[in-house]
C-alpha cells in the first residue's frame, strides 16, 4: 500500500448524517475539481481545486472514521479527476465500509479501462454526465442517461429497494457560512435552487 502520510486530496465537504444518494444512513464526501462541465450542474461550487480545500488523506480518512456509519457515497466534482488520491483515500477506507458508491460524470466503459483498480474497491457506481434535457423523476440520478452498477451483489436488496423510489428527499444544511443542499433535485427545480444558494429572491 502507497506511503499515505503527506498525500493530499481536494475536499469540497464531507458530511454526516447522509439520507439521500444511496440508502441508508451515511457519509457524504464531495471532491473538488471537475473538467467535465456539465451544463446546468447543480454543483459548480465544485468544478475548480481551491488550495484551502487540500488536505492530507489521513486526516480525511481519520475524520470519517469518527462518524458511526459503514455507507459511504463519494460524489463532486468528479472524483476520478483526482485519481492517484481517490484510489489511495479508497485502500485506507475500505475494510471498514460495506457499501461504497461513488458517482463520475464518465461512463462506466471508459472508467473500466483507465481505472479498474479504484472500481475494485468501490461496491456500486453511478456513471455518466448530466444532461439537463433529460428529465428523470428517479431518485438517485440527475439525468435519465445516468446508470446505476451494483458491483456487490451483497447489496443487490438494498439497492433494488433504493432505485424503485423517486425523487423525494434534499438536505439542506448551513454549514460554517455556507448553505448546502444536499441529493439530487428535479431539473426543474435547479434555478430556484442555485437562486438560493446564491442568497437571491
Amino acid at each position: 500500500m502507497d506511503d499515505q502520510s503527506n498525500q493530499k486530496i481536494y475536499v469540497d465537504l464531507v458530511f454526516h448524517p447522509l439520507y439521500c444518494l444511496g440508502p441508508s444512513e451515511r457519509i457524504g464526501v464531495w471532491l473538488q475539481g471537475c473538467d467535465i462541465g456539465c451544463n446546468d450542474c447543480i454543483a459548480v461550487h465544485t468544478w475548480e481545486q481551491t488550495d484551502d480545500k487540500l488536505i492530507k488523506i489521513t486526516d480525511l480518512v481519520d475524520e470519517i472514521k469518527n462518524f458511526n456509519s459503514k455507507r459511504l457515497t463519494i460524489s463532486g466534482g468528479e472524483p476520478f479527476n483526482q485519481p492517484q488520491s481517490l484510489y489511495s483515500f479508497l485502500q485506507e477506507i475500505r475494510m471498514d465500509f460495506d457499501d461504497i458508491l461513488i458517482y463520475s460524470g464518465y461512463e462506466y466503459k471508459y472508467l473500466s479501462k483507465k481505472f479498474p483498480k479504484i472500481l475494485a474497491l468501490v461496491d456500486v457506481l453511478v456513471d455518466g454526465p448530466f444532461k439537463k434535457e433529460l428529465e428523470t423523476t428517479k431518485n438517485y440520478k440527475g439525468s435519465k442517461n445516468q446508470k446505476m452498477y451494483i458491483f456487490n451483489t451483497k447489496l443487490v436488496p438494498i439497492y433494488e429497494e433504493y432505485l424503485a423510489d423517486n425523487k423525494s428527499k434534499l438536505q439542506v444544511h448551513q454549514i460554517k457560512n455556507d448553505l448546502y443542499v444536499l441529493g439530487i433535485p428535479h431539473i426543474s427545480d435547479s434555478q430556484n435552487i442555485k437562486k438560493m444558494l446564491n442568497g437571491e429572491r
